[in-house]
């Protein structure tokens, strides 16, 4: 089959997903119109966005190659139907914007289709890699995804009163620093290449993650804020050391930078997460001896009786149980990553009933810490540190 006719193909393959995300969105507004008044603001601004996800698609389909080769590939592949999927969503999402946020269990869908696109970003490209189809195509799609559904996201999150302005500043980031990076080579200014790095893809998980908890409509917006500002400080490092590469101010190859680095991973990845666990255990201690009764909290079952949720009684009993033996977990560096994601929820729950208090956000903050760095050294067990370090249906390297 000629390139043309490979391309033909493509193309088709392209109008038939503007099609079904066209059709999907007309579905979704018939659907909210009775429900929404806003339904028509909705579909409008995720059918503008979708606009931009299909030229991006459309402009990159003469790259539908593998990396190293120049043939292309007559099909899509399941990989980039998946990252196509996340795009949807992203768009679908985006539609949410400038109205006010759904109330009952509406105002979870944002939530629900943000989350959708995380996890089709961690499972695109392992299905790109297990079908032999990682092509130049869908790293420009998975990138330009990327960065759609941060800045979405970001002022979405901004808009409902869930972080503050300055937020937004992090979803342009990646728009800045490749506008950045255009001026520069416009101006004749050398451009160097950024190596792979372990820690910008830990950051960058994480961060995906924890914009999709923002849009719970239980989070308080001031524990929003606290983690919020830790994943952003984390994000905007990895930024500005890229940005110091990509100039030439920075070579990563250099001793002294390395020495630099090797210094700095010592501070972050061994000592601080020590401070962190006792920290936390220390913040944790104080939340317990606010609850009454400790384990079987009266607060926690007002407010899951407020939340509709069935035996709010048993439910405050479970997650009080939970933030102990989560806690001790932790401290004890027992898969410390997965049982801090678990710790929010109790510490949530007593920022929500007792206000933001410095004991629940110094405990927010320290699991915010540990979710990023890992627990460190004198951990007991560390299974997850596998997954977290690599991507999915591949061997660890980078940083």
């Amino acid at each position: 089959m000629t390139r043309l006719k490979k391309l033909g193909r493509l193309r088709r393959r392209w109008l038939a997903t503007a099609v079904s995300w066209y059709s999907i969105l007309l579905i979704g507004c018939l659907l909210l119109e009775p429900v929404w008044p806003f339904a028509g603001r909705w579909a409008l601004i995720a059918g503008l966005v979708m606009v931009y996800g299909l030229w991006v698609l459309w402009l990159g389909l003469p790259e539908n190659h593998r990396e190293g080769e120049t043939a292309v590939l007559p099909t899509l592949g399941w990989g980039n139907g998946l990252t196509l999927m996340r795009g949807l969503a992203i768009s679908l999402v985006a539609g949410f914007l400038f109205s006010p946020w759904p109330d009952g269990g509406l105002a979870w869908l944002p939530m629900a289709l943000y989350t959708a696109a995380d996890v089709a970003d961690y499972a695109d490209g392992y299905l790109a890699r297990i079908t032999n189809h990682a092509t130049k195509l869908g790293a420009r799609l998975d990138m330009e995804f990327d960065g759609l559904g941060m800045l979405v996201v970001s002022l979405l999150a901004v808009w409902y009163g869930q972080l503050p302005a300055w937020y937004l500043s992090l979803g342009l980031a990646r728009y800045l620093f490749v506008a950045g990076l255009w001026l520069r080579r416009r101006w004749g200014s050398p451009v160097y290449d950024i190596p792979p790095s372990v820690h910008r893809r830990i950051f960058a998980g994480f961060q995906m993650g924890f914009m999709s908890a923002v849009l719970w409509p239980i989070i308080p917006p001031a524990g929003a804020a606290i983690a919020g500002t830790i994943f952003a400080a984390a994000t905007a490092v990895s930024f500005l050391r890229d940005w110091f590469v990509a100039v030439g101010r920075i070579d990563p190859a250099a001793p002294a930078y390395n020495r630099i680095r090797r210094w700095l991973y010592r501070a972050a990845a061994r000592r601080l997460p020590l401070l962190l666990r006792l920290g936390l255990a220390a913040g944790l201690v104080l939340i317990f001896a606010n609850l009454s009764p400790p384990f079987q909290p009266v607060a926690w079952q007002d407010l899951f009786t407020r939340w509709h949720l069935p035996i709010p009684a048993v439910q405050a009993a479970f997650w009080a149980v939970v933030m102990a033996a989560a806690g001790t977990a932790v401290t004890l560096g027992v898969m410390g990553r997965l049982f801090s994601l678990l710790l929010v929820f109790p510490i949530g729950f007593d920022m929500i009933m007792r206000g933001l208090q410095w004991e629940n956000g110094m405990a927010l903050a320290c699991v915010t810490g540990l979710m990023l760095l890992g627990t460190g050294p004198f951990s007991l067990w560390q299974p997850e540190e596998r997954f977290v370090t690599r991507r999915a249906g591949e061997t660890p390297h980078g940083e």
